[in-house]
């Protein structure tokens, strides 16, 4: 005899088939690894486009209604979504979980933000750097865990899926930083000039100094700014000089111009890459352009 399912199982197995776990990401490097990590576990959404500046991302009203829906938040923190911050505060008081996932890094490993002068940068910058992502050991040892740990805290089910996925990212990680330092190590001591600090904590694991352009937002260098960065890398200590995709690029051009350095373009947030990996993997080619192949 054939056995017949009642109706409300029948109904009670498609919801639960349909529902998932709602993550909402403000930029795309942890949309990406969210992503990966969550599979099919879940439903992952990106609030601010990669290519878009998030230091001056404000909402909009249909995007406070999608972080309102999302049962986790994956912000970065340390200052990097200013303007959503009262929205992100608003909706831990409802009750929501919101994750700023660079803020599980250790403060001793945080470095401020400077101006041109090596004075510590106010008014138009952020105090701390919060570009921590960028670093891939900072993401294997305390973005990626406590990324993890939120998720299994949250759907306690799928914590073990959640785990494997994530130690699977974290062996790509390492390979591709044995493999960057292998390059990178020859350029130890070596300064870059880069339109905005994004990269530091990246060049700063292999021993490269950044001079940046400007710290704020929006802001050009004066004449006077621009003759001396001119000077500074005609000196022969410059080993590239790389815009950002998000920033603008008129200095950077009028930088290459004017000097025999090596130049790229380098991306933080990740337009058009198909994953974490990719994406590092991305801006290390536009290096070895500026750096060349040795």
């Amino acid at each position: 005899m054939r056995r017949v399912i009642p109706f409300f199982l029948l109904i009670l197995l498609v919801a639960t088939s349909v529902i998932a776990l709602k993550v909402t990401t403000t930029i795309n490097p942890y949309y990406m690894i969210v992503r990966d990590i969550v599979g099919d576990r879940a439903e992952v959404s990106l609030l601010i486009g990669p290519g878009q500046n998030p230091h001056v991302f404000s909402p909009t009203i249909s995007d406070v209604k999608r972080l309102n829906e999302a049962d986790l938040v994956v912000a970065n923190g340390l200052e990097l979504e200013v303007f959503l911050e009262n929205t992100l505060e608003e909706l831990t008081r409802k009750g929501k979980r919101v994750l700023l996932a660079g803020e599980s890094v250790p403060p001793s490993l945080l470095s401020e933000e400077e101006d041109g002068n090596g004075e510590a940068a106010t008014l138009h910058s952020h105090s701390i750097n919060p570009h921590v992502w960028l670093d891939p050991l900072l993401l294997v040892d305390y973005i990626i865990p406590v990324i993890v740990e939120t998720l299994t805290e949250i759907d306690p089910a799928n914590g073990l899926y959640y785990g494997e996925n994530a130690e699977k990212i974290s062996g790509r990680l390492m390979y591709f930083y044995g493999e960057a330092g292998m390059y990178l190590e020859q350029f130890r001591g070596g300064v870059v000039i880069v339109s905005h600090p994004s990269f530091f904590y990246f060049f700063d694991r292999f021993g490269i100094m950044l001079e940046p352009i400007f710290e704020g937002v929006g802001d050009e260098p004066s004449i006077q700014e621009l003759k001396r960065l001119i000077d500074f890398a005609r000196s022969g200590k410059v080993i590239g000089i790389f815009s950002e995709y998000q920033q603008s690029k008129r200095s950077v051009e009028i930088l290459t111009r004017e000097t025999s350095v090596g130049s790229g373009s380098l991306d933080p947030l990740g337009i058009s890459r198909t994953d974490i990996i990719d994406h590092f993997r991305w801006n290390l080619e536009e290096m070895k352009k500026a750096f060349g192949e040795r």
